[in-house]
């Protein structure tokens, strides 16, 4: 219960007749006074006509120097009404209880408008953060907290208590004097905002930094500071590869080119190949047609067999040039992994192919 506000009327004939009686408050009535005095006993304060109250030391704690020394005898205070013990019969108000009780009412009118708030981190536990709001202790679940890197989790944590964050209300119970916050969102919208902004400044052919965060069959995903992008399976190696892991590995940093900024849908298309040099724009510097080299045996196909010359460079054995006897499969002459040497028999610089020859220099 509010009590009426006495110094909001400037005529006395507005006031009603039991004004002029001293006024007897409820426990947990807000009232609305006038200091009189403050000092070391207490804050005697007029609660209304023919009505003074005393807010013993107590029940001013949360009042801070500062705060106190703005109180002067005349200034208007909020308090609520304790009991009528204190001397001489003195109605007993809590100036810490009516700070609480309006810092809940505020957190109701953001909860209600549905609007953020600054806290500052105390502690965290196992569950997530405490944080302080003006006096009042809330949570913030780990599962409401913007990401927390694996590695170096306490050392993250530790490092964010003192900092004043921003939350918004997840859930609010002033009865209970449970306040439950989250970060999440407010991560996500800062992260969409900052993603927008460097889908806007990248452009195609670009050099950029990023981080291997993951990989899948079709390419790595690699995080490039406020988004992510993929380098497709056919981006990573000028030669053929079968999985991402053959080529980079988790956490790895790379330099890599913008392919192609897909600002609709939010894409954004990697190449590390072509961050490197084209081995096949050199090959006629270093391989002849009829040149015998080593290589190694890299895949088996019914139809042939893939020799690797260099890293990025690798050739086709036809089954017709592993042997000149019929065979079903070239594992009937060779095997995967297997040191051999070959005859070069054609290069195609363009389509990047180069013909090679077994039988010819094993006379098979």
């Amino acid at each position: 219960m509010v009590a009426q506000d006495p110094y909001a009327v400037t005529d006395m004939s507005e006031l009603p007749d039991e004004a002029f009686s001293p006024r007897e408050y409820r426990r947990g009535d807000l009232v609305t006074g006038e200091i009189v005095r403050i000092d070391e006993e207490g804050m005697v304060i007029s609660a209304g006509l023919k009505t003074e109250g005393i807010v013993p030391p107590q029940e001013m704690r949360t009042l801070t120097d500062e705060k106190r020394e703005q109180m002067l005898p005349g200034a208007r205070v909020m308090v609520i009404h304790v009991n009528n013990r204190g001397p001489g019969g003195m109605a007993v108000f809590s100036y810490d209880q009516a700070q609480e009780k309006q810092v809940w009412e505020d957190l109701i009118d953001l909860h209600q408008k549905d609007s953020e708030l600054s806290a500052k981190v105390v502690q965290h536990n196992k569950g997530g953060l405490v944080v302080d709001w003006n006096g009042v202790r809330g949570f913030v679940p780990f599962s409401q907290m913007a990401p927390v890197p694996k590695e170096g989790r306490i050392e993250h944590l530790d490092a964010r208590i003192g900092e004043d964050a921003r939350f918004n209300i997840l859930e609010l119970d002033a009865q209970r004097e449970k306040l439950v916050l989250t970060e999440r969102r407010i991560w996500r919208q800062l992260r969409n905002a900052a993603k927008e902004r460097l889908l806007e400044e990248l452009q195609e052919g670009q050099i950029v930094q990023g981080t291997v965060r993951s990989m899948r069959g079709f390419g790595a995903f690699v995080d490039l500071g406020d988004a992510e992008g993929l380098v497709p399976i056919s981006e990573l190696s000028w030669a053929m590869v079968k999985s991402p892991e053959e080529v980079v590995s988790i956490g790895e940093n790379l330099t890599l080119k913008v392919l192609r900024v897909d600002r609709e849908n939010s894409k954004i298309s990697l190449s590390l190949k072509r961050t490197q040099p084209e081995p096949w724009d050199s090959v006629p510097e270093r391989y002849q047609v009829g040149d015998i080299v080593d290589g190694t045996v890299t895949r088996l196909m019914d139809f042939g067999a893939f020799v690797k010359l260099e890293d990025w460079v690798e050739g086709l054995v036809h089954i017709s040039e592993l042997s000149a006897r019929r065979m079903e499969h070239p594992k009937e002459i060779v095997y995967q992994g297997q040191q051999i040497k070959v005859q070069i028999l054609s290069i195609d610089t363009e389509r990047k192919r180069m013909s090679l020859s077994y039988r010819r220099v094993y006379g098979l």
